[in-house]
């Protein structure tokens, strides 16, 4: 690693070929291998992407009067979106910078809102426990109390529960389109009942779902209502750097009412410095990724979108074939959308996981119940789906063949699990951090943090994964 800048600036020629030896070590997205993270539409339509990108690479998306350009694709951008998600409805809406900031500003909102016009000091949020955790972040930071709603014993978000926990301090109810572990739709039908009956605010977290379920209700698949169609939804977050394949840093938070947009514009109009006024958490807006989004959504076009998401749906019907013809695997909820889950049975998934690592899949990890997740999306063709299933065929083999070798693995696992768990907590902590960011050709055992995990309570547990976290960045 450089830690200062070179005297002499590298050539175009040696700074490519940085970028090349610096990929050397990352996952091969583009064949296919990562399920989440990325989203690519093809060489084709990212060319395109990208190159608009680069047009307005240097402006400027914060002053509305300085590029023009840019604020009329912002709003552009808005009103597509708003007539896709909810047809026939009147919206207000900002681009963000992601879901996290959508989700942030959402809640800002309605706290202000709530305390001006409810007069509430202590405010509270009710969320499931399958909410995304970019909710509990924006809580933390905004002060807010979450009253989390832990799922049924078969996995399903039990309203007659959230009622139970609203109290004069409620300001907002959650409902995800869908929640993202399982791929599940909240009975948002149901908290729009509520929030009406209790007059509350009803944020949707659509930001993996909105874009994607939009065209599957074109499609004509059965969809549970989740927009503004149900009257007591008052916001709603959809990034469109997911399954829009705008570039990253791309979401859109759109309201029913523009007085709740209004709260969370920051305006400071006495600064020495002049008046001062942002539409959202950021300062300064990069103007690439305001016209790339505008070029993904008007060249990739309706025609396109609807292509898209055949061919990913078509990849989801595979995998949950395989899935449900094997005797070893097991789904785990009923997917609404190209998000899926499923566990290995004899609690074998964390070592399946780590056995598709090995052979160099990007697979998410669920927890409480284990399992495997996966985001499917365009790019995960018939021969990547093909490849996908028979490395899962071969793990598994392996998995449940009486060999020495599977027997040997699980005896040195519960040695290593053993060892671990005897020692103090700040000796246990020091040494998953010493190894967490150590690359190696060894086979995968991240399954063997998951069972450390348990025997740490929620602050320790924190503290561990804090700690992994600053290793990588030190």
């Amino acid at each position: 690693m450089k830690n200062s800048i070179p005297k002499k600036g590298y050539s175009e020629k040696e700074i490519f070929n940085h970028f090349d030896s610096f990929q050397q070590v990352d996952t091969d997205w583009k064949s296919g291998k990562t399920f989440g993270a990325v989203y690519y539409p093809g060489d084709n339509y990212a060319k395109v992407i990208s190159k608009s990108y680069s047009k307005f690479i240097h402006e400027n998306a914060f002053d509305p009067q300085l590029f023009k350009s840019i604020l009329s694709m912002e709003k552009e951008v808005v009103e597509q979106v708003s007539n896709l998600v909810s047809p026939g409805t009147k919206l207000y809406g900002s681009l963000t910078s992601g879901g996290t900031e959508s989700i942030f500003l959402s809640l800002l909102s309605a706290r202000d809102w709530s305390k001006e016009k409810k007069g509430i000091d202590n405010p509270e949020v009710i969320l499931s426990s399958t909410a995304h955790p970019a909710f509990l972040k924006a809580l933390r930071f905004l002060k807010i109390k979450p009253v989390v709603i832990d799922l049924d014993s078969d996995l399903t978000f039990d309203v007659k529960k959230v009622e139970t926990k609203i109290n004069s301090n409620t300001i907002v109810l959650i409902g995800s389109a869908p929640a993202y572990p399982y791929g599940v739709i909240d009975p948002i039908e149901k908290l729009s009942e509520l929030a009406l009956k209790y007059n509350l605010l009803l944020h949707v977290d659509a930001c993996i779902g909105g874009f994607f379920l939009s065209y599957l209700k074109r499609l004509n698949y059965s969809i549970p209502s989740f927009n503004f169609d149900l009257k007591g939804v008052t916001s709603l977050s959809v990034d469109l750097h997911k399954y829009a394949y705008a570039p990253k840093g791309s979401s859109i938070l759109l309201y029913r009412d523009a007085e709740l947009r209004l709260s969370q514009y920051s305006v400071y109009s006495n600064w020495q410095g002049g008046i001062y006024a942002s539409t959202s958490f950021m300062g300064t807006k990069p103007g690439g990724v305001v016209a790339s989004t505008w070029a993904a959504l008007n060249h990739i076009g309706e025609d396109g979108y609807i292509d898209l998401t055949k061919k990913t749906m078509n990849a989801v019907g595979k995998i949950v074939d395989y899935i449900n013809s094997n005797t070893y695997l097991e789904p785990i909820g009923k997917p609404d959308m190209s998000l899926l889950a499923f566990k290995v049975k004899e609690n074998k998934t964390y070592q399946l996981a780590d056995l598709l690592n090995d052979k160099g899949w990007y697979i998410g990890r669920l927890q409480n119940p284990e399992g495997i997740h996966l985001v499917v999306s365009c790019i995960h063709t018939d021969e990547v789906i093909e490849a996908f299933l028979k490395d899962i065929d071969w793990s598994l083999e392996k998995l449940f063949s009486p060999n020495f070798s599977s027997n040997l693995q699980k005896v040195g696992d519960g040695v290593i699990k053993k060892v671990l768990n005897l020692l103090p907590f700040n000796q246990l902590k020091k040494t998953l951090t010493n190894q967490a960011e150590k690359t190696s050709k060894k086979p995968s055992k991240k399954r063997i943090i998951y069972d450390i995990k348990e025997n740490l309570n929620s602050n320790e547990s924190d503290d561990l994964f804090r700690s992994i976290m600053e290793r990588f960045y030190s």
